[in-house]
């Protein structure tokens, strides 16, 4: 039998971040299509009750929990970019953050890779606007320097794709070598998209 801590008494607004992010662990675990309101309760040290209290069903729940991690990663990536900074160091600090980002929040990001693959769940939609709003800021960088690509679109989409591998490549735990190696291909990948030339063939990137 697991050993519940001792309960404390939150204000309502503490309690309701405990719950979250116990339940954030708790989908981690075991998955967004099976995590549940005891095992929420259970880790919390609190009632069945009480998580019912803040989340009066489960899709509450699973809302709250997907907020919260995509409010995380967009976060991440806010605090990640620097305007000033050239597009290839932009990208590479990206890069880096994302991957440092599944060794200091693994649990987010273990619940964000077990929602890309909810194609045909109710949660899909909700996955497919967070990554337009990760494409989208990945987009705004690559257009500080080539504002008139044709190829913004995709390049973005490459580099977000690119993302999800350095997560897998962190709970691979790869050595720090391969994944700087990997990260120098991924953003020279995307900026090669970027720039083709006049035949459709990504121009070579000095």
């Amino acid at each position: 039998m697991t050993k519940r801590p001792a309960r404390t008494r939150l204000l309502p607004a503490d309690r309701r971040a405990q719950l979250v992010a116990c339940a954030v662990a708790c989908f981690a675990d075991h998955g967004i299509a099976r995590a549940t309101q005891a095992q929420v309760a259970e880790r919390a040290g609190v009632s069945v009750s009480a998580v019912y209290s803040y989340f009066r069903t489960r899709a509450d729940l699973v809302t709250a929990v997907l907020d919260a991690v995509a409010a995380a990663i967009v976060a991440m990536v806010e605090e990640a970019d620097v305007p000033a900074a050239p597009l290839r160091s932009a990208l590479s600090t990206l890069a880096h953050h994302t991957a440092d980002m599944a060794v200091e929040q693994p649990d987010t990001v273990r619940v964000w890779l077990d929602w890309s693959t909810g194609v045909r769940a109710d949660v899909w939609p909700r996955y497919l606007l967070l990554q337009g709003q990760l494409q989208a800021h990945v987009r705004a960088i690559l257009a500080r320097e080539a504002p008139a690509s044709p190829a913004l679109n995709s390049a973005a989409r490459l580099f977000v794709g690119g993302a999800h591998t350095l997560a897998l490549m962190r709970f691979e735990q790869v050595s720090a070598a391969e994944l700087a190696l990997f990260i120098d291909q991924m953003v020279g990948g995307t900026l090669a998209a970027l720039r083709p030339d006049s035949s459709g063939m990504p121009l070579p990137v000095p």
